[in-house]
């Protein structure tokens, strides 16, 4: 990832100690974009970082002076759009940087004698909202997702990325998403969108963040070959320009045996999923079985909910449960196909095969008839799960220079697609691997420069003295300190690569 590209009037000003930069705040009224008073902001703070989940989120804090409420302006509430600029002198010299909203607090207002007034804000971005089960629609049900891909921005429909931030209320024209064809057989999505696009991105190393410019962004992927991926520094800081930092070890991201275990879901070929064989069994002449229906104690006629649950065979031939079955037979073709000794067929009361995707539900009624059902079975497509499957990957070397350290991962997202001749959970795996063993440490940095068109993720190279070579790092977090009677600092997050 690349830092923000700014206007060259800004660009010009990062490095001149001579232009103190400030921040403009913008609020989102009904009436249109309104520029809070710059004399009015003492304090405003911003934050982004990688959440352990996966995803990129930005938060902050806003000191204003005088009271903003919602009895002065009853738009002053929770959920009002916020806009973050970061200054330069002349009003033209400007770069949006934070697109926010308020948080469930709303303005709080504090008043001290007559004078001192004063209201904080918090901040968070679209990121909250979209992990806020009870404002997304049906997040009680979970989804089940068939035959789809990771993203693709040209298909929406068949887009993991934007089938799950539809859940949130996203549209296909608010997300930038780059090209990840890997197929997804069978998913089910139950957790909030933003979890699960969280999920999501760290299968695929992706960059996923609700940004400045479209509201949700899925990019940044190194198996996207479609789209630009890079890994170039993108900005140097020297140790003229570091004003503090402090070393930190990453032993706890170590590891040098991966152990990748999911559940695999594979699409078979249309085969018998289910076949009647409830007992008692006769025998004719020929030894060959058959199911005599004399009487109706038999569940099949007596229970209107019988449970025709679908199994299949894999390519070994093994007996795996189906999760999902599709072009199955009609219930004219499952009475067709129906084999009897004799002439006369059982009536078929109910054969429901929509209400599950594992099962169907069928009642029969042998209308007062001695009848010997030799067949009746269910013919479809299915897709079926290997549970526990696992991918190990280990480093020998690492193993006998520090002894055997695992880390076990588990993605639901994880695709058998190819990467370069290889399935991609196996090219995940080797990948992981390299990542834990080449484990290098990092850096917590603050500086005077206005790194504000730095981003999580993006690439860039320090040098802490000048006996040292410069090192290349990526931010992990960042965070923007401005305060009116003081300098501007910019404190950084960095991970040795």
């Amino acid at each position: 990832m690349r830092f923000y590209e700014l206007p060259p009037e800004v660009e010009n000003k990062i490095r001149n100690t001579d232009a103190r930069p400030f921040v403009r705040v913008v609020l989102e009224l009904a009436g249109g974009d309104v520029y809070l008073p710059d004399s009015d902001i003492l304090e405003c703070v911003i934050t982004s970082y990688n959440t352990e989940a996966g995803g990129i989120m930005n938060c902050g804090e806003l000191f204003l002076k005088g009271i903003y409420d919602i009895e002065h302006n009853s738009e002053y509430a929770p959920g009002l759009g916020i806009q973050i600029w970061y200054c330069f002198g002349e009003r033209e010299n400007t770069f949006f940087r934070f697109h926010l909203f308020v948080d469930d607090n709303g303005f709080q207002s504090q008043e001290t004698g007559f004078l001192d007034k004063t209201t904080k804000v918090r901040l968070v971005d679209l990121s909250s909202k979209l992990d806020d089960t009870k404002l997304q629609r049906n997040w009680t049900d979970a989804q089940t997702v068939v035959h789809s891909v990771v993203c693709d921005r040209t298909n929406p429909e068949n887009s993991l990325v934007h089938i799950i931030a539809k859940r949130g209320g996203l549209n296909p024209n608010e997300i930038n998403c780059g090209s990840l064809p890997f197929d997804i057989p069978y998913v089910v999505v139950v957790g909030s969108a933003w979890k699960e696009l969280c999920a999501l991105a760290k299968t695929y190393d992706a960059i996923v963040e609700c940004g400045k410019d479209l509201t949700l962004s899925f990019i940044e992927s190194p198996y996207d070959r479609e789209n630009e991926y890079s890994e170039e520094s993108c900005f140097t800081l020297d140790e003229k320009e570091i004003t503090h930092y402090r070393f930190f070890n990453n032993n706890d991201k170590y590891a040098n045996n991966i152990r990748l275990k999911y559940t695999r879901y594979v699409q078979t070929e249309r085969q018998e999923l289910w076949s009647y064989s409830d007992t008692p069994v006769w025998y004719d002449e020929d030894m060959q079985p058959y199911y005599p229906f004399t009487d109706d104690s038999r569940k099949i006629i007596s229970d209107n909910d019988y449970q025709a649950i679908y199994t299949a065979k894999n390519d070994e031939g093994k007996t795996r449960n189906v999760v999902y079955a599709d072009q199955l037979d009609s219930e004219q073709d499952f009475l067709d196909a129906m084999e009897v000794t004799g002439e006369d067929k059982p009536v078929i009361v109910q054969y429901d095969t929509s209400t599950y995707k594992d099962r169907a539900i069928i009642q029969l009624n042998r209308d007062g008839k001695l009848i010997g059902l030799r067949k009746a079975a269910i013919t479809g497509r299915a897709i079926i799960s290997e549970t526990n499957y696992s991918i190990f990957v280990k480093d020998d070397n690492e193993i006998a220079a520090k002894g055997q350290i695992v880390r076990n991962v588990t993605s639901k997202f994880l695709s058998d697609d190819l990467f370069d001749g290889q399935p991609f959970c196996q090219r995940r795996a080797n990948d992981l691997l390299q990542d834990c063993i080449n484990c290098k440490g990092g850096y917590y940095l603050t500086t005077f420069i206005p790194l504000i068109h730095a981003r999580v993720g993006a690439f860039m190279d320090i040098r802490l003295n000048v006996q040292s070579s410069f090192k290349k790092v990526r931010i992990d977090e960042l965070t923007f300190r401005y305060k009116k009677e003081e300098a501007f600092s910019s404190e950084i997050w960095v991970t040795r690569v």
